[in-house]
């Protein structure tokens, strides 16, 4: 079994779309974090001055150095002992804080929703060291192909939970705010760093903090740490953000300076330095008229998308075409559009889990009082109050099968899905809509309306998909015998019957499958669904210690690839059976769904 405390063992990435034996987790777990980016995608790095030429949408902090992660206590002591060497230190840019002690807020707990509110129990990571959780977040890069591990892993993240040992609280917050900014939920990345004290940043913590009140469009946020940023992380962004914050406070003079020294020092230039003008003229007695050409400008990197934002200006789309998925969920979740402009963003956040099924109908219902709304944004509304409103049970199908059918790409469709599960779970369970049925029973599936799904046994037919979404994610189901997993296998089209091994793997991690049934469908697909790894151990294990915490991380983790096509059957195995052994099985019931829906 696999110690708490181990965090010398060496895992490695699986290789998408194989489905050999593999390792999940990267190479160097357990080792010193290497003072290297996160391995996203190339991004601007903090010392570099972004350019016009810039470097696709992503979140920009890097890795934390060692110093980054010591105890706030040494770092000042550090710096005492830096400013005896050195007697020219200035003085001005040693910030001090006088918060009451009654007012100061622990590192030991950080969260934003409690367990009775919601939330993980404080315990959630039991006894797993922080330095293994904390390469975990690192690494977990994505995109992840499941919604629902991603709403659960976005529960665990902004939960009030015990800091594990040996990591430093402020560095903690900041790895957790790092990958909710990459699984595109901005707000809840920026509320969580402001859960830490002013005077208890850490270096890593202001990176963070900077990419979440730039992904919101909150330049006033960064305001307060202006100072700190520069002094302990002196990238082109935090010294900018001077002039930003001197213009936000109405002293213009200090803004002109400070905006002419990033000029003559190169530390913007192009379009991110224009776009920094305009935030200045922007602020009180700003008086500066700046016109943005975005013309010869070639992509989109974080400082661009918060001051556009913040500024109102709109950038054009061509910029947003490499950006990540996430930028879905920072788009839709930004009040400063129209709902017509969130709606282009909606089905993509949808299917990131960032918008849940009220949230998609709550904004089309905006869209329908909006005068100058797209008239496809308008015929969607139109649909979907039909779904909700038709006159009967045929009509509302056939407005959903028209929304479904206009999504396009599959991340849509999922969206879609999402938009109308509500509406599905209206429609009275009849052999009229039978062919209707698997998307209708996909659409409530997506929005955990699994009781009423489970109203559709009695009519679906054995071996198609709706009787296998209902089988593996409804509560109670019967256990399920061979002869109806190979009636499901005749059905499959999917690439060498990818979705029969996944419900193989779904209904195994429930054990609702006896022995004979598991043994010989998995023969008949070629597949052990229970072959192990070293992520399997660990994830096992933690089940076994109780960690809810610990098992969500390394189940997001096995859940990495761009769509469930390229998620291994016993990836699934292991992260519903270890789900549910924690205490979570209504979860691990929809992403088993889920990815049999999408598989």
């Amino acid at each position: 079994m696999l110690l708490a405390g181990a965090t010398g063992v060496i895992f490695t990435l699986p290789a998408i779309g194989q489905r050999g034996p593999e390792s999940l987790l990267p190479p160097g777990f357990g080792e010193p974090p290497a003072q290297q980016p996160v391995p996203t995608r190339p991004q601007p790095n903090g010392a570099q001055t972004p350019g016009d030429d810039a470097t696709p949408l992503q979140p920009s902090a890097s890795t934390p150095t060692a110093s980054a992660m010591s105890d706030p206590a040494e770092n000042v002591k550090n710096e005492e002992d830096d400013e005896e060497e050195d007697e020219d230190e200035d003085e001005e840019l040693v910030i001090r804080y006088d918060v009451p002690s009654a007012a100061r807020r622990s590192l030991d707990e950080i969260g934003i929703i409690s367990e009775a509110s919601g939330g993980f129990p404080s315990g959630a990571f039991g006894v797993t060291k922080g330095s293994f959780l904390k390469q975990v977040l690192e690494r977990t890069n994505g995109p992840v192909a499941s919604r629902w591990g991603t709403i659960i892993a976005r529960r665990l993240l902004a939960s009030r939970t015990t800091t594990p040992s040996d990591v430093n609280g402020a560095d903690w917050a900041a790895e957790r705010a790092w990958l909710l900014l990459r699984m595109g939920d901005s707000v809840v990345a920026r509320r969580l760093v402001q859960q830490v004290d002013a005077d208890r940043y850490t270096k890593r913590l202001l990176e963070v903090a900077m990419d979440s009140f730039l992904a919101n469009g909150d330049l006033s946020g960064m305001c307060p740490l202006s100072e700190s940023g520069v002094r302990l992380v002196g990238d082109s962004k935090w010294k900018m953000s001077r002039t930003i914050c001197a213009s936000l406070a109405g002293e213009q003079g200090s803004a002109t300076a400070f905006l002419n020294q990033g000029r003559y020092q190169g530390w913007m230039k192009g379009v991110d330095y224009r776009l920094t003008e305009k935030a200045v003229g922007a602020g009180i007695n700003g008086r500066r008229s700046v016109t943005i050409d975005w013309e010869n400008v070639t992509g989109m990197n974080v400082w661009r998308f918060g001051l556009s934002v913040a500024t109102g200006i709109a950038p054009p789309e061509r910029l947003f075409a490499e950006t990540g998925r996430q930028i879905d969920g920072w788009r839709v979740q930004l009040p400063m559009f129209g709902a017509s402009t969130r709606l282009n963003n909606a089905p993509g956040a949808a299917a990131l889990g960032v918008l849940s099924n009220r949230d998609m109908v709550d904004l089309y219902s905006q869209v329908v009082s909006e005068d100058d709304a797209p008239e496809v944004a308008k015929t969607q509304a139109e649909l979907l109050t039909t779904a909700y409103t038709g006159a009967g049970d045929d009509e509302k199908v056939a407005a959903m099968a028209s929304l479904w059918k206009a999504a396009g790409t599959d991340l849509k469709n999922q969206g879609m899905f999402v938009l109308t599960a509500r509406a599905a779970a209206l429609i009275t369970p009849s052999s009229a809509h039978s062919d209707s049925a698997d998307r209708l029973v996909s659409s409530m599936m997506t929005a955990g309306l699994d009781n009423s799904a489970a109203a559709w046994s009695d009519v679906v037919s054995q071996g198609s998909l709706a009787w296998g979404l209902i089988a593996v994610g409804t509560p109670g189901a019967e256990s399920v015998t061979y002869g109806s997993l190979d009636d499901f296998k005749g059905t499959d089209s999917s690439e060498n019957s990818h979705k029969s091994a996944l419900l193989l793997a779904g209904l195994a991690g429930l054990n609702r499958l006896d022995a004979t049934a598991r043994s010989n469908f998995g023969d008949d697909l070629g597949l052990n669904v229970a072959r192990q790894s070293k992520w399997t151990k660990a994830i096992s294990a933690a089940a076994d210690r109780g960690e809810s915490g610990s098992v969500v991380l390394l189940a997001l983790a096995g859940l990495q690839a761009s769509n469930w096509s390229d998620i291994p059957a016993h990836h699934l195995y292991y992260i519903v059976k270890s789900l549910a052994a924690v205490g979570l099985e209504p979860e691990a019931r929809m992403i088993a769904a889920e990815a049999v829906a999408f598989g």
